[in-house]
């Protein structure tokens, strides 16, 4: 029997019977991706944590191996472990086996409170996982949840996007020879993962977000310009220069043979690359605080967890005089939010906000993927989105 049909058959005896739901949105955060799954009926399911559920009765419970040494938690045997991407197999022969050039880009970390946080070549994902293992703990159902991920140009063959695209079609694992195999359904492929051990990534230094360390930095101590390198090194190709004073994202760090570099992007979008780390500092939130740890403000607006409710003026035509649209907010500090207005039509809009900018909104091809303008008078964002006009004071997005 072929290895790959006999993996998904061996998948597919063991995993449990996934529930229904279907793709209802996609919210573009200007370099973000979120999607929302809801279930028949329009009832938004909230994630349970089985992952955590599980670890407070770890240390009762008997391990079994998945080869190779590695030690497996019968009840909650993902939890607290990284993957690297290997290779996907799909069960269509034209199309064959596809790996990664460096595996290392394409990392996996399944976190033992329910929440995953990826790295797909020059963009990075975050979201929940839920499974529920089989007796032996090797195998059994394993779902992606709703995701939220950066959306800038990666180099080809794209494997992000195609990652991205297929994770919430994922349902099923086992664990076997030291790997990880996640099923697609309908026998749709195997996503194959070997252990992340790599001592020389930057997942060895507390350096992300996911760590709790800073969201952003700010250019610092240079005299003109910081040179963005798409490798981290000096003799890297330059691909961009930062004035003093530009804010960026921080996306981890490695350490070269000469200093270390910080894996970063402009904020608000732009190319993805390395900068030498003594020309920046943490930077500032318009609050006055150092955002530290993910941004998952767009992942709970998407399942209706606010922080906060209310109204804000709204038009949706050009020329047509300013109403109220009710909207909701999901804060995570230091400026970053996602306010999310339901229009007099009822349908919504999503904006969101990073270090008290707003940087982009859920546009789609559907409604022409109309031009996102904002400006600032005071502390009362004016933002226009096609036709359509809001004003959101500060005090929405900061709180107080």
């Amino acid at each position: 029997m072929n290895s790959k049909k006999y993996l998904v058959q061996l998948l597919g005896e063991r995993q449990m019977k996934p529930h229904i739901c279907f793709l209802v949105s996609v919210l573009t955060v200007g370099t973000m991706l979120l999607t929302v799954e809801i279930l028949p009926g329009g009832e938004i399911p909230k994630m349970t944590n089985t992952a955590s559920a599980a670890t407070e009765s770890a240390a009762s419970v008997p391990k079994a191996h998945a080869g190779e040494g590695i030690p497996v938690d019968t009840r909650n045997p993902l939890a607290g472990t990284k993957w690297r991407l290997l290779e996907i197999q799909s069960m269509d022969d034209t199309i064959g086996t596809v790996k990664p050039k460096n595996p290392s880009l394409f990392t996996m970390r399944l976190n033992s409170d329910g929440t995953v946080n990826m790295r797909l070549d020059c963009n990075s994902a975050s979201g929940t996982w839920i499974f529920e293992p089989s007796d032996d703990g090797l195998s059994g159902r394993f779902e992606f949840g709703s995701l939220a991920a950066t959306r800038a140009l990666c180099s080809p063959p794209n494997l992000d996007e195609r990652v991205l695209a297929q994770a919430k079609y994922i349902r099923g694992y086992l664990l076997r020879g030291g790997k990880l195999y996640l099923s697609l359904m309908a026998d749709g492929g195997i996503y194959a993962w070997e252990p992340d051990t790599d001592k020389s990534s930057a997942a060895n230094v507390p350096a992300a977000p996911e760590d709790g360390r800073p969201r952003n930095w700010i250019v610092t101590g240079v005299s003109r310009a910081l040179n963005l390198r798409e490798q981290p090194t000096i003799t890297a190709r330059i691909v961009a220069s930062y004035a003093p004073g530009t804010i960026l994202d921080n996306l981890g760090y490695q350490r070269g043979e000469d200093r270390i570099w910080c894996d970063v992007q402009q904020l608000g979008g732009g190319p993805r690359g390395y900068v030498a780390a003594e020309f920046l500092k943490p930077a500032v939130s318009p609050d006055g605080s150092v955002a530290t740890g993910p941004d998952d403000s767009a992942l709970r607006a998407g399942q209706g967890d606010f922080d906060a409710t209310g109204q804000i003026p709204c038009a949706q035509y050009l020329g047509q005089p300013m109403t109220q649209c009710n909207f909701g907010v999901a804060r995570v500090g230091g400026g970053y939010a996602t306010v999310v207005i339901t229009k007099p039509n009822g349908r919504s809009r999503a904006i969101f906000f990073r270090m008290g900018r707003p940087i982009g909104s859920n546009t789609s091809e559907a409604d022409g993927y109309p031009e996102f303008r904002a400006t600032k008078e005071n502390d009362l964002h004016i933002i226009r989105i096609g036709d359509e006009r809001y004003e959101i004071p500060d005090a929405v997005v900061l709180g107080g």
